[in-house]
């Protein structure tokens, strides 16, 4: 049996309405946020370059990377 992206990072694409992942142009606070934001991500990451899905997709990682880079502590603040 293949696992599939979603698979791996134990999220399915069913749980958010489509309405609430596209466009995520706020920072990201909370893990399910995160959660979102990955699930989006990999609808768009194969977007080609100069397409609006490719620069939701780079501001995407750009969130995603500040996210992680928050330590536990903080992020507990947030969840």
């Amino acid at each position: 049996m293949k696992l599939t992206a979603y698979d791996l990072i134990g999220l399915h694409i069913n749980m958010y309405p489509a309405e609430e992942l596209k466009c995520m142009h706020e920072a990201i606070y909370t893990e399910e946020e995160y959660r979102k934001a990955i699930i989006r991500f990999l609808e768009i990451c194969d977007a080609e370059p100069g397409t609006p899905e490719h620069e939701e997709a780079l501001l995407l990682t750009k969130r995603m990377e500040d996210y992680e880079n928050l330590s536990f502590y903080e992020r507990r603040n947030f969840n």
